[in-house]
């Protein structure tokens, strides 16, 4: 159920003192105070912040100051976790803004690219560089190269997701990413506002089908200050000590 725009914006609003708050080691507001700032009532206030502490964002305490959980926020944006980059940063609290800078087919594809997607170099695509931005920060750029099915000569604007299940039939359902870090060069440190050779963030990805079929590869670079990205890893016992 979508949420009323009236909740959204509380929700948005509380997610931005709640990073505010992460960043700077200190507990939310009280209730009365944070009304005020966000322009609520109490009790929306209140379902606000049971939402964010059934998610683990937030713990509350009766009597106690609401606090910001550091880990439970990190668990919010885990690198596992399959979803469009837009709704990653709205799920953050940011209100954000997606810009195509380039669109073109694809005639001949990079042989690391054709490697990767295990297709030959001429199977035609369709290649997309998008920007995102949070609260008008630009947050990322993306080169995607979406394959394209025979007969297909393009490819449905908006989200890469989208477009691949409405061209190939079925929906990607795993996605195989490298993480990897950059210093930014002239062209992106002026894409993403940052200084040359600033760090990157990048992730580098082939998206598949249930079957296996190789749809899409793309390469994102983000700035790393505006998303916390966090893997869950298990730990294998037991845990040897001696021979």
């Amino acid at each position: 159920m979508t949420a009323a725009p009236d909740e959204e914006r509380i929700r948005s609003g509380l997610l931005r003192r709640v990073r505010e708050a992460a960043a700077e080691h200190r507990r939310l507001p009280g209730e009365f105070d944070l009304a005020a700032e966000l322009g609520c009532s109490r009790v929306q206030l209140r379902q606000a912040l049971a939402d964010l502490d059934h998610l683990g964002v937030v713990r509350r305490r009766q009597g106690a100051a609401t606090v910001v959980d550091q880990v439970g926020l990190r668990l919010n944006v885990r690198l596992e976790e399959q979803f469009d980059h837009a709704d990653l940063l709205s799920r953050l609290g940011y209100e954000v803004a997606v810009e195509t800078l380039a669109r073109e087919p694809v005639t001949t594809l990079a042989e690391k690219i054709a490697d990767l997607l295990d297709v030959p170099k001429d199977t035609p695509a369709i290649s997309v560089r998008r920007r995102w931005y949070a609260d008008g920060t630009p947050a990322m750029v993306a080169d995607d190269v979406l394959l394209l099915p025979p007969g297909a000569h393009d490819a449905p604007e908006g989200s890469l997701f989208d477009a691949a299940a409405s061209l190939w039939g079925e929906s990607v359902v795993w996605e195989i990413t490298t993480p990897n870090a950059v210093g930014a060069d002239e062209e992106l440190a002026e894409l993403l506002g940052v200084a040359e050779r600033s760090p990157l963030l990048v992730f580098e990805t082939v998206g598949m089908g249930p079957r296996g079929r190789r749809i899409f590869y793309a390469l994102e670079h983000h700035r790393p200050d505006l998303v916390h990205y966090s893997v869950v890893r298990t730990v294998r016992p037991p845990w040897r000590t001696g021979s």
